[in-house]
Parts: structure tokens; sequence; C-alpha cells
């Protein structure tokens, strides 16, 4: 896994699962509940599809042409989670894609550069890439704010903080702000994606 300062650099569906397309590229995101707006990028971001996942009433308020709609996961009762699942298993809803670019619903693509020329500059040496959080570098200070904005049980919180501290996981190991995630999909990756869901 790759981090960066102030820019990023360097089966659900009961379907099986396809080859991918080398080369082939998805830009995605998840809104619900009308959360957030889907910002259309700038007209050089060419180069992949870009599939929002909606509910209804979202869907209903859309007015982009370059965003693809499909209906968002309903398996969970919390919105955030729906959302997150896309997020997190990237392999699972694009398993005919090489490359993916995760956006949270809150940020917009500035770049002039296309998606292929990000994916090949920040992608050459890893496989995924994500920013380096801005405030924090501590799992356990992540913790304890996810505690103080009421951001899930505080039991289930104190629970995964108790089994990180006794697997022995530092203090100011680094933290990870994930509103943007680049990923080859590669079998580590999707391994790693397995992963990070299982926390979830």
């Amino acid at each position: 896994m790759s981090t960066a300062d102030d820019s990023p650099r360097r089966d659900l569906s009961g379907s099986r699962r396809a080859t991918a397309r080398t080369g082939s590229i998805v830009v995605y995101t998840a809104i619900t509940g009308e959360y957030d707006r889907l910002k259309d990028p700038p007209g050089t971001a060419v180069g992949a599809d870009f599939v929002a996942f909606v509910d209804e009433p979202t869907r209903s308020a859309m007015t982009s042409r370059v965003w693809q709609p499909r209906d968002v996961h309903a398996g969970f009762h919390e919105p955030v989670r729906n959302a997150k699942i896309h997020k997190i298993l990237s392999h699972t809803y694009f398993p005919d894609v090489e490359y993916s670019l995760w956006l949270d619903g809150s940020v917009a693509i500035r770049s002039a550069d296309s998606i292929r020329t990000l994916v090949e500059s920040y992608l050459a040496d890893c496989d995924l890439v994500v920013f380096r959080h801005s405030k924090r570098d501590c799992v356990y200070q992540e913790a304890s704010v996810c505690l103080q904005r009421r951001l899930d049980d505080p039991t289930v919180i104190w629970d995964q903080v108790c089994r990180y501290t006794k697997q022995g996981h530092p203090p100011n190991a680094g933290l990870a702000e994930c509103t943007v995630v680049l990923r080859r999909h590669t079998a580590a990756v999707k391994a790693f994606n397995e992963a990070w869901w299982e926390e979830i």
C-alpha cells in the first residue's frame, strides 16, 4: 500500500467472475439519502467508466450524463454500511475491471489529466494508493474520534481497539484517509479488500 501527503501518488451479485479486461478502468462512488451530490469530472477526465451506486431518492435527483446509476446495496440497516460495501469490495462489483478509483461522495475530480494517466502515474510501482490522513497518524486516536462522534456502537469500537492492542498493533503507526482509493485488482488487493471488509 502506498500513501501520499497532499495528492494521490504513485461475489455479491451471485454471478460468475469475469476475466478482467486489460487496462479497463472504473471510477465509482456510492451515495444514499441524497447525502451528497454527484460531481461530474472535467471534460478531460476520460478513459474510464463512471458508476454511481445510488438509492431511489438520489437516482431521482441525478442530472449527470457522465455517471451510470446502479442500485446501491440494501442489506444493512445503516445507509453508511450499504454505501461502504461498494467502497471496500471493488473486486466483487467490478470483476471484469483491472483498475478502480473509488471516490467518496464528497470528493470531486479536479485534475486535468486523463484517468488513464493518473492510473499509469500512481500505480507505476504499487497496487493500491490512498491519502495519508491529514490530522491523525494513529488508529487509537481515530477510535477515540469515532467514539466522540458516535460513528458506531461504542461496544463495537472498544472491542476492535482491544483486539488491536492484544495483537500488538503499535500506536502512531500511520493512518490512511480513504476518501479516495486507487487500486489494481490483483489477487493481493482482492485479499486485502476482503480483510478490510471483515474489520468493518
